[in-house]
């Protein structure tokens, strides 16, 4: 399981950590898809309105055929885009279809403009508001900088070359205006992508906080309760291994009794530091109750089980948290998951098992087809 994040922030809004940005890039798939449907739909909306616009102002000629031409496929792919993209389920797959509309944007304007022998200021206003529009879209911030970087080269390079009384202080002028609207988008998205990210963590902070026990860090029953509800189901529908151990420390008040309560927490906490190492991210560890603890391990079948909570009886039985000579020892029942079983039979099954393994010395792994002498 892992247990630790780095929660810091890029330059360009994302985390450092990979494996937390796919999180957080999961998590925000559903709102992200749902706004590229709906801006998609809005953009083929109003160009299917400058088409209509086009044709009350240019009617039946050829520069009104070459428009059509080039804006329908535009519009098409938007309408597109609006029935396809809230079905995705892959980011990585809404950036390239982002991306490739994004750069769609900037070759339908410039083709546009392409078709006029000569061009006013509005072409100017109309390339800012394009401009505007890419960053509209919850792309990676490096993919709009780069499309939206080539499209301004593009539109200075010629397009800008057929405006009338165009004089160099002008020009000179319009490449200031675009560069300024290049780094007002960037400093925004990249901004807003790390507020998002800022209330991600807090939310993820905040759900820890209810979900974990304060004293070792491990997960607390209610959220080990949701949990096994959740894999007790996933195991009756697709019929996978689950295995549940159960185990707690031997003789833990004569600790406190002798010790105090300082230390029986310390002891708390060294043996639940010692089980997260021997544990996977998929499995559930959690703090059933005073000096008891629970691991469920999801398809695991019960000697697979059993061999861990060896392992982990032995390590612990290494390391001494104490200064007494009188080693911490924990006593283990392991069960697997029946098809026949309630959550309260699991825990019943598995809790006499381990009450198998502190009747019969304790230091031991008691499971459904081991002994006491095991």
């Amino acid at each position: 399981m892992d247990w630790t994040k780095d929660y810091r922030i890029a330059w360009f809004g994302e985390f450092i950590d990979k494996r937390l940005e796919d999180e957080y890039l999961a998590e925000s798939l559903d709102a992200s898809r749902k706004i590229t449907a709906y801006i998609a739909l809005v953009f083929g909306s109003i160009l299917a309105l400058f088409l209509v616009q086009s044709y009350i102002t240019e009617g039946e000629t050829v520069l009104f055929t070459r428009i059509t031409l080039i804006r329908l496929p535009f519009i098409i792919v938007s309408m597109v885009m609006f029935y396809t993209a809230r079905n995705i389920t892959k980011h990585k797959n809404l950036v390239w279809m982002i991306s490739s509309y994004q750069a769609m944007m900037a070759i339908t304007y410039l083709l546009t403009l392409k078709q006029y022998d000569s061009l006013n200021f509005f072409s100017i206003i109309g390339f800012l508001i394009v401009t505007l529009a890419m960053y509209l879209l919850p792309n990676k911030t490096v993919f709009s900088q780069f499309i939206s970087l080539i499209f301004s080269f593009l539109f200075f390079l010629y397009p800008t070359r057929k405006l009338e009384g165009l004089q160099s202080y002008v020009f000179f002028r319009s490449v200031a205006y675009q560069a300024i609207m290049l780094m007002y988008c960037n400093i925004n998205n990249c901004w807003t992508e790390r507020v998002k990210r800022k209330a991600f963590i807090a939310n993820r902070e905040l759900l820890d906080l209810s979900s974990k026990d304060s004293l070792t860090g491990i997960y607390n029953r209610k959220k080990f309760d949701d949990a096994l509800d959740q894999w007790i189901s996933f195991s009756q529908r697709y019929n996978h291994p689950l295995a549940l151990i159960l185990f707690d420390i031997d003789d833990f008040k004569q600790v406190n009794d002798k010790h105090g309560h300082i230390v029986g927490d310390r002891v708390l906490q060294e043996i639940s530091d010692n089980v997260k190492q021997f544990i996977r991210e998929a499995d559930i560890f959690a703090r059933w109750g005073g000096d008891e603890f629970a691991i469920l391990l999801p398809n695991t079948d019960l000697k697979q089980a059993e061999k861990l909570a060896e392992r982990i009886k032995s390590n612990i039985a290494k390391h001494n948290p104490l200064t007494d000579p009188k080693k911490i020892t924990c006593s283990f029942g392991v069960a697997e998951y029946a098809p026949n079983d309630t959550k309260q039979s699991l825990l019943r099954k598995t809790d006499d098992l381990l009450l198998k393994a502190k009747t019969g010395g304790k230091d031991k792994v008691v499971s459904c087809f081991s002994n006491l002498g095991s």
